[in-house]
């Protein structure tokens, strides 16, 4: 009976859920309040989603989604997809800094600094980067036009250089590529 009970009191606050910041809103602004209603954070944002359980939330900051840590320091800014913070694939989402994109990781810890003019969702461990490259508006959407076009992995490293007009496709099973330069396709391999 005394190891049951010496188990369950070590072990409750294992299982407990720690109590995170709750979104509210007040005169069409969002803050934070705790579990017994205490404003912690005090309204300021457009908008607000909850806090994760890596303690972090993603906010409306002068009409740009940042991402604050607990004490309301902001930890960077999101690249904005489908009218929100941007999702993550393979365990990364774009964050950009200077005009320059880069990865974040769960904790809004920048995993892959910005260094690109713009960067694709990881898939398969690889995301296709380039520089020089612009968005264009189309409507409600955009597409990417111009520059040079390579291919990072999710150490940051550079695997297909950034000087092809266009990446076509990828094999991720043969590690090799098509690309594209002058009009001219052709296909290469990557480590």
């Amino acid at each position: 009976m005394k190891f049951i009970f010496t188990f369950l009191l070590f072990s409750i606050p294992i299982f407990a859920k720690p109590s995170l910041p709750i979104s509210f809103e007040e005169n069409n602004l969002f803050g934070f309040k705790n579990k017994s209603g205490k404003v912690i954070i005090k309204p300021q944002y457009q908008h607000a989603l909850d806090f994760t359980k890596e303690k972090v939330a993603f906010v409306v900051k002068e009409n740009q989604w940042v991402c604050i840590d607990t004490k309301n320091q902001v930890l960077l800014e999101t690249f904005v997809y489908d009218n929100g913070p941007d999702y993550y694939s393979e365990n990364l989402a774009r964050f950009v800094e200077n005009k320059k994109f880069g990865f974040f990781d769960s904790r809004c810890r920048k995993q892959i600094s910005a260094a690109y003019d713009f960067v694709y969702p990881f898939e398969n461990g690889l995301s296709i980067v380039c520089n020089g490259c612009e968005s264009i508006p189309e409507g409600e959407h955009s597409r990417i036009v111009g520059g040079k076009y390579g291919v990072i992995n999710k150490k940051g490293k550079v695997v297909i250089p950034i000087e092809w007009d266009a990446i076509e496709s990828i094999d991720f099973k043969k590690k090799s590529a098509t690309v594209i330069s002058d009009k001219t396709k052709r296909k290469i391999d990557f480590k």
